[in-house]
């Protein structure tokens, strides 16, 4: 008899947490993946990133906290787009130190997003604005199309 408070309040919770919007799953994936591309997660991060796009993912943010420093993002813009929310793009600007010149350096990324059962995945980034090091191949990781 005890149980069956417990199941009922177990079952609701489940309710609640299937009704999770579509903004704020974006929400989660956009402040989650830039959370832990900041500080250096790039195994949680990837996790985030479309399967067919985790190489390339991997590969441009091979030299994050080699090459370069991250100081700070900010998050500034995000929106759904589609008939049933299935896409959207965010844009988020790092603040990051060249390791080479000890400089601070600026760039924006437009990050393209796609819904899947359990949230976005990341498709796409490319600079919108600023210094276009940040999303660069290290040489090292290029290919002959590359270069």
């Amino acid at each position: 008899m005890r149980a069956l408070p417990f199941v009922a309040l177990l079952a609701l919770s489940g309710c609640v947490f299937n009704n999770v919007s579509a903004e704020e799953k974006l929400r989660d994936s956009v402040v989650g993946l830039n959370e832990e591309v900041r500080w250096n997660r790039l195994d949680l991060a990837t996790a985030r990133v479309d399967p067919e796009f985790r190489g390339q993912f991997r590969r441009t943010h091979a030299d994050w906290h080699r090459g370069f420093e991250i100081a700070d993002h900010e998050i500034v813009d995000v929106a759904v787009a589609g008939e049933d929310r299935e896409r959207a793009t965010s844009f988020v600007t790092f603040r990051w130190y060249d390791m080479r010149t000890m400089l601070v350096e600026e760039t924006t990324l437009k990050q393209e997003w796609r819904r899947t059962i359990n949230g976005y995945w990341l498709v796409s980034e490319s600079v919108t604005d600023g210094n276009d090091r940040l999303l660069e191949i290290p040489e090292r990781l290029r290919t002959d199309e590359e270069e």
